[in-house]
C-alpha cells in the first residue's frame, strides 16, 4: 500500500531557545551585604598557577587565566579569570541551567577516567557558581585586588577532583583547556575563594557522571550503548525476522556480524540475549515470540562468533520495556529489538586489529577533506563556512574543534545548525538541547558514532559538546568542541546527517538540519 501522506512542520528551534531564557529576566534572591575584613594576600606556589588559554568565547576572542581548582575537603572551587570588559558572566552561563546569569555553565573534564562534574549545588537546586547576586566577603575582594582593575573573576564550585590537573570545558564555543591544576585551597592563596561568598547556602549535592558511548551501524538497525555497568547492543527485529516470526531472514546475518563484532571486542563476561516486541497483540503471545527470537539470534551468533569466553542467557520480555513510547510505526519499530546485554569487568573494549571500514553512508550535503571546508545554511538563510583541521586524542577519547565561520551574511547564523533538536538525547525529550551540538557524528564506515554523553537524570543525557551554540555574528568565527568516542583510526570522518522526527504516520517535523561531510580530518596524539 502507497504511504499516506505526511505533514511536514517547520520551526526555528534557536526562536524556541530565546523564548525560554527569558525567564533569566529577574533575580530570585536578595542580595547579602559584604563583609569588610580581608585575610592578607599569600604567595600562591608554582602548582597553582593557571593556565592560560586563547579562546573564542561567545564569539569573542579573549585571554583567560583558568584555575586553580582549589580544594578544600570534598569540594573543589574553579577560578576563571578575564578581561574586566569581557561579558565573561553571561559568556560562561547555561540559561538551561540556572535563571540568573552566572558562571554555571562549565563542566570539569577528566578524560583519563571518563568522567565529568558539573557544578555542585544548593539544596533548593541553585548552582553554586558566582553570579550577579553572589555573597562576596573579605576572600573575594583580597582576590579582586590582587587580580587588579583590568582583570574579572568567576567561580565554580564542583566536587574535589582527584587528580594532580583536570580538563575544563568552557560553554559557548570556549574549548576544553586541558591541564589546568588542583590544588589544596590553603596553597592557592588569593587564586580562590570559599564556597561560602559564592552562595549564603551551602553545598547538596556535587555531581560526577561517567561518559558513556553510544553508537550505530548496518544502517541504525544495530545500536550500542557502552556505560560503566554494561554494553547493550540492539538489533532492530524488522532486519532480522519477518512480521510474527522467529526464523531469521536473509537480511540478518549483515546486522548480527555487526553486532558480534561489539561483542568481540571484549575478553568475555555475561551475555544476556534479551527480545522484545512492540505493543500488538497480548502479553502472553509477544513474550513467547520475543524469547524464540532472542533464542535464534543467541544460536546464530553461537556461529559467527566465539562466544566461549561469555557466560550466555536467553529471555524474552514481550512489551514490557519499550524503548520508545508510543504507538506510531516508527516508534513501535524501535521497540521491536533483540539485545544483548554484556556486563564484563573489563574497563572498555579490547584494541585490536581495526574493522573493515565498508561503504560510508549516503550524504546529500557538500562534502570536502580536512583541509577544506563545506558551506551550508545554518538554518535561517544566513550561509557558513564549516571546517575541522584536526581532532586530538586524548585516552580513549577524541576532541574535535569544529570552526564555524560567518563570511558572507549580513545577519547573524542561526545556532541550531549541529542539533538534532530536543531529541538529540538517542530520541528523549529534552528542551536543553534546542542548540547543543548532538549531530555531529563520526563515521567510519557503517558505523557512525555520536557525541560521548552522560546521565543527568534517570533518563535525561546531556553531550560532552557545547550545550548551546551561538551563531557567529557577521564577519566571526566560532569553534565548537564535541567529544566522541575514537574509533582507532589515524583519520576520521566527521558527519552531520539529516534529520526528521515522526510524531505519527502522518505528521513529521524536518528539523532543518543541513546535511555535510568533511572526510581525511588526521587525528593527532595529546601532547
Amino acid at each position: 500500500m502507497p504511504h499516506p501522506a505526511r505533514t511536514t512542520v517547520r520551526t526555528s528551534l534557536s526562536a524556541v531557545l530565546a523564548v525560554l531564557a527569558c525567564v533569566a529576566c529577574s533575580p530570585d534572591e536578595p542580595p547579602v551585604p559584604p563583609q569588610t575584613d580581608r585575610p592578607s594576600a599569600s604567595p600562591t606556589p608554582a602548582a597553582a598557577d593557571p593556565v592560560t588559554a586563547e579562546v573564542v568565547l561567545g564569539g569573542e576572542p579573549m585571554s583567560l587565566e583558568i584555575g586553580p581548582v582549589a580544594v578544600t575537603d570534598d569540594v573543589g572551587v574553579l577560578r576563571i579569570a578575564g578581561p574586566a570588559d569581557a561579558q565573561l558572566q553571561t559568556g560562561l552561563w547555561d540559561v538551561f541551567i540556572s535563571s540568573s546569569p552566572g558562571a554555571n555553565g562549565v563542566r570539569l573534564v577528566d578524560l583519563a577516567e571518563g568522567t565529568v562534574a558539573t557544578p555542585a549545588r544548593t539544596a533548593n537546586d541553585r548552582a553554586l557558581a558566582t553570579w550577579v547576586m553572589s555573597v562576596g566577603g573579605p576572600a573575594t575582594d583580597a582576590a579582586a585586588e590582587a587580580a587588579g582593575e583590568e582583570t574579572q573573576v568567576q567561580y565554580v564550585a564542583f566536587a574535589a577532583p582527584t587528580t594532580a590537573t583536570v580538563g575544563v570545558l568552557l560553554p559557548h564555543g570556549g574549548g576544553l583547556v586541558q591541564g589546568v591544576p588542583v590544588t589544596e585551597a590553603e596553597d592557592a592563596g588569593v587564586l580562590t575563594i570559599p564556597v561560602s561568598e559564592i552562595h549564603e547556602d551551602a553545598v547538596a549535592t556535587a555531581p560526577v557522571a561517567a561518559l558513556d558511548t553510544y553508537s550505530e551501524s548496518a544502517g541504525g538497525q544495530v545500536r550500542t550503548r557502552s556505560t560503566e555497568e554494561t554494553v547493550t547492543v540492539a538489533i532492530g527485529s524488522d532486519v532480522l525476522f519477518g512480521v510474527d516470526s522467529a526464523d531469521l531472514g536473509p537480511q540478518s546475518d549483515a546486522a548480527l556480524t555487526a553486532a558480534a563484532q561489539q561483542v568481540a571486542a571484549y575478553d568475555g563476561g555475561s551475555l544476556a540475549v534479551v527480545g522484545h516486541t512492540d505493543d500488538v497483540a497480548d502479553d502472553a503471545y509477544n513474550e513467547a515470540l520475543s524469547e524464540r527470537r532472542a533464542q535464534a539470534v543467541a544460536d546464530r551468533l553461537a556461529s559467527i562468533a566465539d562466544l566461549g569466553a561469555f557466560d550466555v542467557s536467553v529471555e524474552g520480555r514481550g512489551e514490557s520495556e519499550p524503548a520508545a513510547r508510543g504507538t506510531s510505526d516508527q516508534e513501535r519499530a524501535v521497540n521491536r529489538r533483540v539485545e544483548l546485554v554484556l556486563t564484563t569487568l573489563q574497563e572498555q573494549a579490547t584494541q585490536t586489529s581495526e574493522a573493515p571500514a565498508g561503504t560510508l553512508p549516503e550524504t546529500t550535503g557538500p562534502v570536502a577533506s580536512g583541509e577544506g571546508t563545506v558551506t551550508i545554511d545554518s538554518g535561517n538563510g544566513v550561509p557558513v563556512d564549516i571546517g575541522v583541521r584536526e581532532v586530538r586524542r586524548v585516552g580513549r577519547f577524541l576532541v574535535g574543534s569544529v570552526e564555524v565561520s560567518n563570511t558572507a551574511g549580513a545577519q547573524k547564523a542561526d545556532g541550531s545548525l549541529f542539533s538534532a533538536g530536543p531529541w538529540g538525547a538517542r530520541g528523549s525529550l529534552d528542551a536543553a538541547l534546542l542548540q547543543a551540538a548532538t549531530n555531529l557524528t563520526l563515521v567510519h564506515g557503517e558505523q557512525r558514532f555520536y557525541p560521548v554523553d552522560y546521565l543527568v537524570g534517570e533518563e535525561r543525557r546531556s553531550p560532552l559538546a557545547d550545550r548551546i551554540v551561538d551563531g557567529p555574528e557577521p564577519g566571526t568565527t566560532i569553534r565548537v568542541t564535541v567529544v566522541w568516542p575514537d574509533p582507532g583510526t589515524e583519520s576520521v570522518v566527521v558527519d552531520s546527517p539529516a534529520q526528521r522526527k515522526e510524531f505519527t504516520d502522518t505528521v513529521s517535523i524536518d528539523l532543518g538540519v543541513q546535511p555535510f561531510r568533511i572526510t581525511d580530518v588526521p587525528v593527532v596524539e595529546e601532547s
